[in-house]
């Protein structure tokens, strides 16, 4: 069939394009060559990466070290020096900042052991859930799925220095596992024994924001009153009748809308109720729920200092739709107040920067001459995800001026695939300017 072979053609010339651009290529002319957007196909390749990882190696070269000398794997019969280990490198320094190196899930699912401990969870049972995963545990000790199931149950029952503990120690176990496994193309904690229990790592960015949200949780609940407003907690309880599957059983967009049109009498008793509210809402935050989707339109509510950073904050949670809903109301702060609360932010819990790639992509909407100030300063961040999507929103506001800075920072941190597209794009531009 014509139509068929067509396809076949196109997906194989995307596929071609995307291998170049993994291997070093400009994708804005890789991209003009098979009539495709350069920022689609930067994320094409971004996904390739890291989904393909041992293929994207060759198979043998993830396997164990190749030596320089050696006949390189790919069948040339040159040293792998003067063929694939450029090549190679390129590829592992793109896994370092994006891999998911977890093993995937049997077709089944997860096993029965972990569904229990999610459903002791979903039904609230959390003092259950943490003898469970603890139980559990002694036999899976490299699980994240428990140690995530752990965390979870003992925020949710206010174990708050425990949960935070949890999240720390697994970030760093993620971040050494992944490590490993970029170098050595498998895991450092495997079982020991025949038969024995395969770990299950999460990504250390899950981990991180795991971390970050434990954090958050703790210092949220030293800011709550002591004793506490009935009436507040009243408004709260309410607001939290959204979570109530046999009261609202509408999901997605509907079950919102359904839940904004009961709650709406509540939403505007809290607004009304001032910043004194801010502490009880942010506890809702700990766990993504239907209540949390509305705490981001009463915080925006109360302009003050803890209501403008918390949405800073919850941005970094990664919650579907809530952190979207924080970004939207702080644009609508305008840059002349957003832009000190953003560098604020970017001052302070560095560790975390990884999580504030969103506050960058909201610096690409705002219009102001401070705004590429700013950015300029993020070229010199030290997490390389930050300078990368710095430079992709450059690259946006078409500032060819800023040129030799792209260029000076993508030394610094090699090839990423964002800031490598905005150099190409603002070099075209300054060609076509001066054609």
């Amino acid at each position: 069939m014509p139509g068929a072979e067509n396809q076949e053609k196109h997906n194989k010339h995307v596929m071609d394009a995307i291998l170049r651009v993994v291997e070093g290529g400009d994708p804005e002319k890789i991209a003009q060559d098979v009539g495709m957007d350069p920022q689609q196909l930067v994320a094409l390749s971004d996904s390739f990466v890291r989904e393909n990882y041992q293929d994207s190696l060759l198979g043998e070269a993830a396997q164990r070290k190749i030596g320089r000398n050696e006949s390189c794997p790919c069948g040339s019969g040159k040293k792998y020096k003067k063929c694939c280990l450029r090549k190679h490198e390129r590829i592992k320094d793109l896994l370092r900042g994006s891999v998911d190196f977890q093993q995937e899930e049997a077709q089944e699912g997860p096993p029965e052991y972990v569904v229990k401990g999610f459903d002791l969870l979903a039904t609230g049972e959390n003092e259950e859930a943490i003898a469970y995963a603890e139980d559990l545990l002694s036999a899976h000790p490299d699980d994240d799925r428990l140690h995530d199931t752990l965390a979870s149950a003992l925020l949710a029952s206010g174990q708050y220095d425990r949960a935070v503990d949890i999240g720390q120690n697994r970030w760093e176990v993620a971040k050494e596992e992944k490590s490993f496994f970029i170098e050595h193309g498998h895991h450092k904690r495997l079982p020991q024994e025949e038969g024995g229990a395969v770990p299950h790592f999460y990504a250390p960015e899950t981990w991180m924001e795991k971390y970050w949200i434990a954090l958050k949780s703790r210092e949220y609940s030293a800011l709550m009153d002591d004793p506490q407003d009935p009436e507040m907690t009243r408004l709260i309880e309410d607001l939290l009748t959204a979570n109530d599957q046999e009261r609202f059983p509408g999901q997605q967009e509907e079950g919102l809308e359904e839940r904004k049109r009961a709650l709406e009498p509540t939403i505007d008793q809290l607004k009304a109720a001032g910043p004194d509210a801010i502490p009880y809402l942010l506890q809702i935050m700990g766990r993504f729920s239907w209540a949390a989707l509305f705490v981001p339109e009463i915080l925006a509510h109360y302009d003050t200092e803890l209501a403008i950073r918390s949405l800073i904050d919850i941005t970094m949670f990664s919650y579907h739709y809530v952190s979207e809903s924080c970004l939207k109301h702080l644009e609508a702060l305008g840059p002349d107040s957003l832009l000190p609360h953003i560098r604020a932010a970017f001052e302070r819990n560095k560790e975390f920067d990884a999580l504030k790639v969103g506050l960058i992509n909201l610096l690409g909407n705002l219009d102001s001459p401070l705004v590429d100030d700013l950015l300029v300063e993020l070229l010199e961040s030290g997490e390389t995800d930050v300078v990368d999507w710095a430079g992709l929103v450059i690259g946006k506001r078409t500032r060819t001026d800023l040129l030799p800075v792209l260029e000076q920072a993508s030394t610094r941190i090699g090839d990423k695939p964002r800031i490598t597209w905005a150099i190409s794009h603002l070099r075209k531009l300054e060609e076509d300017r001066t054609a």
